[in-house]
């Protein structure tokens, strides 16, 4: 179900940010231009920045904690999710808040934050589907999957996703396994291609063809993204071994019918 852009429940809301890494920092350029009031709190210290975008930041978990957020978006890794939620001090909530995750795989982080969150918060597993290069024009076009794990505030849910919706997104809502049996046959493997790429060590030439410029860019593109996030994918979507091994199987077949083909090859040559 997509949230109406026309929603009369839509309004500002005052959102917390827990990781204020690139991905936090480009969410919330956004939000900022919306109108909406931004905290936010990170292991690395961002005040400064926080100070010139007009976004309040907090060292102290607690003060966080109690600025009264209606929505709490946790830009973390996937590696320290867990980490972090336990990290909180939960008991400090004033009153019932909307845990939104931006991560780029869902079953796992969807379990962890049912089991360490209040019965009272609401839960809502998102995954923008593109980043600071890919959405650096805007985000008209681009997808955003979401599901409302356990949403009691509707109009505080809206509302959020309200955020990604009015800038164009392609609203998917869709469950966290859905999602990463899907995740694991795209982003996984795009993934794991560039970084083999990578490995390679491949460059350009002066006869590139597009094919080949388009492995490049996405060679540089991936790379872009550490090794954390990469892992994560991995680690933390139970289908992305499968795919792995297919991927290993694939090659071996492809691999397998060049050497037959050599080998025939081979045997024509020889002199009658």
């Amino acid at each position: 179900m997509a949230v109406s852009s026309s929603s009369p429940l839509s309004r500002t809301l005052r959102i917390g940010i827990v990781g204020f890494g690139p991905f936090g920092q480009f969410l919330a350029t956004t939000m900022m231009k919306q109108g909406h009031t931004l905290t936010a709190t990170s292991r690395s210290d961002h005040s400064q920045l926080c100070a010139r975008l007009g976004i309040s930041f907090f060292r102290g978990m607690t003060e966080f904690i109690e600025a009264e957020n209606d929505v709490i978006m946790l830009c973390t890794s996937i590696l320290s999710l867990t980490e972090v939620l336990k990290s909180l001090p939960l008991h400090c909530l004033k009153r019932p808040t909307l845990f939104a995750d931006v991560l780029s795989v869902k079953e796992g982080p969807r379990e962890v934050l049912l089991q360490v969150l209040p019965e009272e918060s609401d839960v809502l597993c998102t995954h923008p589907m593109f980043g600071p290069e890919s959405g650096r024009d805007g985000w008209n076009g681009l997808s955003f999957m979401y599901e409302r794990v356990r949403i009691r505030d509707e109009a505080t849910c809206s509302s959020f996703l309200h955020i990604f919706e009015s800038e164009g997104c392609r609203m998917l809502e869709m469950s966290c396994e859905e999602h990463d049996k899907l995740a694991a046959r795209s982003q996984f493997l795009t993934h794991t291609i560039g970084r083999i790429l990578s490995e390679m060590e491949i460059e350009s030439t002066p006869i590139d063809t597009k094919g080949f410029q388009t492995l490049i860019q996405l060679k540089e593109s991936t790379i872009r993204d550490s090794f954390d996030l990469y892992s994560g994918l991995f680690v933390h979507n139970k289908f992305a071994k499968q795919e792995l091994n297919n991927l290993v199987l694939a090659f071996e077949k492809v691999k397998q019918k060049l050497e037959e083909m050599n080998e025939k090859s081979d045997l024509s040559m020889q002199p009658l």
